[in-house]
Protein backbone atom coordinates (compact mmCIF):
# COMPACT_ATOMS: atom_id res chain seq x y z
CA UNK A 1 0.00 0.00 0.00
CA UNK A 2 0.92 3.92 -0.28
CA UNK A 3 -0.33 6.69 1.27
CA UNK A 4 0.58 10.12 0.54
CA UNK A 5 0.58 11.36 4.20
CA UNK A 6 0.82 8.45 6.93
CA UNK A 7 0.16 10.50 10.10
CA UNK A 8 -1.58 7.75 12.86
CA UNK A 9 -1.86 4.37 12.95
CA UNK A 10 -4.13 2.80 15.06
CA UNK A 11 -3.46 -1.08 16.19
CA UNK A 12 -6.30 -2.78 17.42
CA UNK A 13 -4.59 -5.89 19.62
CA UNK A 14 -0.64 -4.87 19.20
CA UNK A 15 -0.01 -8.65 19.51
CA UNK A 16 -1.30 -9.02 15.62
CA UNK A 17 0.74 -6.24 14.80
CA UNK A 18 4.17 -6.51 15.87
CA UNK A 19 7.46 -5.95 15.18
CA UNK A 20 8.17 -6.72 10.86
CA UNK A 21 4.37 -4.57 10.49
CA UNK A 22 6.05 -1.78 12.00
CA UNK A 23 9.34 -2.40 10.53
CA UNK A 24 8.09 -2.53 6.98
CA UNK A 25 6.51 1.06 7.44
CA UNK A 26 9.96 2.27 8.65
CA UNK A 27 11.54 1.04 5.69
CA UNK A 28 8.78 2.12 3.52
CA UNK A 29 9.39 5.75 5.20
CA UNK A 30 6.70 6.26 7.25
CA UNK A 31 6.90 7.63 10.76
CA UNK A 32 2.92 7.97 11.99
CA UNK A 33 2.01 8.43 15.66
CA UNK A 34 0.75 5.18 16.84
CA UNK A 35 -2.04 4.28 19.47
CA UNK A 36 -2.16 0.86 20.34
CA UNK A 37 -5.69 -0.26 21.88
CA UNK A 38 -6.03 -3.55 24.04
CA UNK A 39 -7.79 -4.60 26.83
CA UNK A 40 -5.67 -7.50 27.78
CA UNK A 41 -2.03 -5.91 27.08
CA UNK A 42 0.71 -8.82 26.08
CA UNK A 43 4.00 -8.45 28.19
CA UNK A 44 5.77 -6.64 25.23
CA UNK A 45 3.64 -3.42 25.46
CA UNK A 46 3.49 -3.86 29.27
CA UNK A 47 7.44 -3.36 29.09
CA UNK A 48 7.15 -1.09 26.63
CA UNK A 49 4.78 1.26 28.97
CA UNK A 50 7.72 0.37 32.06
CA UNK A 51 10.47 1.47 30.46
CA UNK A 52 9.44 4.58 28.32
CA UNK A 53 8.51 3.84 24.83
CA UNK A 54 4.78 3.77 25.42
CA UNK A 55 2.47 6.21 27.39
CA UNK A 56 -0.85 4.77 28.24
CA UNK A 57 -4.44 6.15 28.29
CA UNK A 58 -6.90 4.85 30.33
CA UNK A 59 -10.56 4.70 29.01
CA UNK A 60 -12.80 4.25 31.81
CA UNK A 61 -16.26 5.39 30.61
CA UNK A 62 -18.78 4.22 28.21
CA UNK A 63 -19.64 6.43 25.67
CA UNK A 64 -23.04 7.76 26.26
CA UNK A 65 -26.40 5.56 25.77
CA UNK A 66 -24.36 2.80 26.27
CA UNK A 67 -25.84 -0.43 28.62
CA UNK A 68 -23.27 -1.09 30.43
CA UNK A 69 -22.05 -4.82 30.39
CA UNK A 70 -22.67 -7.50 33.33
CA UNK A 71 -19.32 -9.49 33.55
CA UNK A 72 -19.46 -12.24 35.94
CA UNK A 73 -16.63 -15.03 37.24
CA UNK A 74 -17.65 -18.25 38.58
CA UNK A 75 -15.36 -21.16 39.10
CA UNK A 76 -15.68 -24.77 38.21
CA UNK A 77 -17.83 -25.69 41.14
CA UNK A 78 -20.96 -23.31 39.77
CA UNK A 79 -20.64 -24.84 36.13
CA UNK A 80 -24.21 -26.81 36.19
CA UNK A 81 -25.40 -23.33 37.54
CA UNK A 82 -24.04 -21.25 34.86
CA UNK A 83 -25.96 -23.46 32.26
CA UNK A 84 -29.07 -22.73 33.70
CA UNK A 85 -28.73 -19.34 33.66
CA UNK A 86 -27.50 -19.41 30.22
CA UNK A 87 -30.48 -21.91 28.80
CA UNK A 88 -32.74 -19.09 30.83
CA UNK A 89 -31.64 -16.12 29.16
CA UNK A 90 -31.48 -17.81 25.75
CA UNK A 91 -35.24 -18.64 26.40
CA UNK A 92 -35.92 -15.23 27.20
CA UNK A 93 -34.61 -14.03 23.95
CA UNK A 94 -31.14 -12.83 24.75
CA UNK A 95 -27.85 -13.97 23.01
CA UNK A 96 -24.46 -15.25 25.21
CA UNK A 97 -21.29 -15.38 24.19
CA UNK A 98 -18.35 -17.60 26.55
CA UNK A 99 -14.94 -16.98 25.56
CA UNK A 100 -12.03 -19.79 26.38
CA UNK A 101 -8.36 -18.91 26.91
CA UNK A 102 -7.21 -21.36 24.11
CA UNK A 103 -8.55 -22.12 20.52
CA UNK A 104 -7.47 -25.78 21.34
CA UNK A 105 -6.21 -27.78 24.00
CA UNK A 106 -3.21 -27.89 25.45
CA UNK A 107 -0.52 -30.41 26.88
CA UNK A 108 1.17 -27.71 28.92
CA UNK A 109 -1.99 -25.87 29.91
CA UNK A 110 -4.81 -27.57 31.77
CA UNK A 111 -7.37 -25.14 30.04
CA UNK A 112 -10.42 -25.19 28.47
CA UNK A 113 -10.42 -24.50 24.47
CA UNK A 114 -12.93 -23.24 22.76
CA UNK A 115 -13.30 -25.72 19.79
CA UNK A 116 -13.81 -28.53 22.05
CA UNK A 117 -15.79 -26.62 24.23
CA UNK A 118 -18.03 -25.23 21.33
CA UNK A 119 -18.52 -28.95 20.31
CA UNK A 120 -19.60 -30.54 24.05
CA UNK A 121 -21.64 -27.37 24.40
CA UNK A 122 -23.61 -28.07 21.19
CA UNK A 123 -23.83 -31.75 21.62
CA UNK A 124 -23.98 -32.73 25.84
CA UNK A 125 -25.54 -29.28 27.00
CA UNK A 126 -27.33 -27.16 24.90
CA UNK A 127 -28.54 -29.47 22.21
CA UNK A 128 -31.29 -27.38 21.68
CA UNK A 129 -29.52 -24.37 21.12
CA UNK A 130 -27.53 -23.31 18.21
CA UNK A 131 -23.77 -22.59 18.92
CA UNK A 132 -20.96 -20.51 16.73
CA UNK A 133 -17.60 -20.76 17.25
CA UNK A 134 -15.36 -17.87 16.54
CA UNK A 135 -11.40 -17.66 17.08
CA UNK A 136 -8.87 -16.00 15.18
CA UNK A 137 -7.34 -18.94 13.07
CA UNK A 138 -10.27 -18.93 11.19
CA UNK A 139 -10.70 -17.35 7.40
CA UNK A 140 -11.74 -13.80 7.65
CA UNK A 141 -15.12 -14.99 5.32
CA UNK A 142 -15.48 -17.43 8.04
CA UNK A 143 -15.53 -14.95 10.63
CA UNK A 144 -17.61 -12.64 9.01
CA UNK A 145 -19.82 -15.17 8.43
CA UNK A 146 -20.41 -16.31 11.78
CA UNK A 147 -20.71 -12.78 13.17
CA UNK A 148 -23.28 -11.94 10.69
CA UNK A 149 -25.53 -15.30 11.96
CA UNK A 150 -24.52 -14.23 15.52
CA UNK A 151 -25.90 -10.66 14.85
CA UNK A 152 -28.62 -12.14 12.84
CA UNK A 153 -29.86 -14.11 15.81
CA UNK A 154 -29.53 -17.47 13.56
CA UNK A 155 -27.05 -18.19 16.56
CA UNK A 156 -27.70 -18.21 20.14
CA UNK A 157 -24.67 -18.52 21.71
CA UNK A 158 -21.48 -17.23 20.26
CA UNK A 159 -18.18 -19.30 21.66
CA UNK A 160 -14.85 -17.28 21.00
Amino acid sequence: MHFDKLGLVVIDEQHRFGVMQRAELIRRGYRPDVLVMTATPIPRSLAMTVYGDLDVSIIDELPPGRTPIDTRVRGESSRNKVYQFIAEEVRQGRQIYIVYPLIEESEKMDLAAATKMAEVLQKDIFPQFSIALLHGRMKSQEKEEVMRRFIACEAQILVS
